[in-house]
């Protein structure tokens, strides 16, 4: 279970630059996958949708994110809509007449999210909302590792889920190296009620695993709208607004 640095561990600078970066990419990807989804009920009638299967997202230039759903499992899965966005909207899609089978990055990424949901159940891991997992499968990092997360799904536009997120790590012969949780419990983060022209300056949360503020913060923080001050267990406290995480004078 994550803890304080150790000698030779990773700097507070270096965990601050990658929660920024994962925690953008979680926002970008999830929401890819939220408008894409949008796009395949509007064009496929839901009855039409039943059955085994999933989506996949991939980024194959820094501006686009490209995502294909598919039917059936494993090596037998084939996609059957595909669909690209920019800017967090969909701006083409396609069904395919004929569906066709997963490329091999794409069935590795499949295959991650399957063993993910496997070593999930295993483990114990459980959502805070009474939602399935909102599942993302990022891509392989340069050793061919394959970072799943698994998220609490947001019940309402107005609250977070702050608890119930959680990472599995998944190499490329699908072999689990690692997971964790980001929480010990269940916490909801809910917009207060203002005034009329009132603005709240954030949500507060105590987080104990970490020295820093996670990627959990940065997507909590892009998915409110607003920034997360985070006290971490050596009393400091952050200011997460979007990907910029810095220190912060609230105590």
């Amino acid at each position: 279970m994550p803890s304080s640095p150790t000698p030779g561990g990773p700097s507070d600078a270096r965990r601050i630059a990658q929660a920024a970066r994962l925690g953008s990419l979680l926002y970008t990807f999830d929401r890819a996958a939220w408008v894409s989804s949008d796009a395949l009920t509007a064009a496929i009638p839901k009855n039409a949708l039943s059955g085994t299967g999933g989506y996949v997202v991939e980024q194959p230039d820094p501006r686009t994110l490209h995502v294909t759903y598919y039917r059936g499992a494993g090596t037998a899965a084939q996609a059957f809509f595909v669909a690209d966005v920019r800017g967090g909207k969909v701006v083409s899609q396609e069904v395919l007449v004929r569906p066709a089978a997963l490329t091999a990055a794409q069935t590795l990424l499949v295959r991650a999210r399957e063993v993910a949901t496997q070593a999930a159940v295993a483990r114990g891991y459980k959502p805070c909302t009474p939602l399935p997992f909102n599942s993302v499968v990022l891509p392989p990092q340069n050793d061919g590792v394959i970072a799943v997360y698994l998220l609490s799904a947001q019940k309402e536009a107005t609250t977070f889920p702050m608890g119930g997120h959680y990472r599995v790590l998944v190499d490329r012969d699908g072999r689990v190296v690692a997971s964790r949780p980001y929480t010990l419990g269940c916490l909801a983060m809910t917009a207060p009620k203002l005034p009329p022209g009132a603005t709240p300056i954030g949500f507060v949360v105590n987080h104990l695993l970490d020295p820093v503020p996670t990627e959990i913060h940065v997507f909590a923080s892009y998915s409110l709208h607003m920034p997360v001050f985070v006290a971490t267990p050596d009393k400091r406290v952050w200011r997460v607004k979007g990907s910029e995480i810095t220190p912060s004078k609230a105590k």
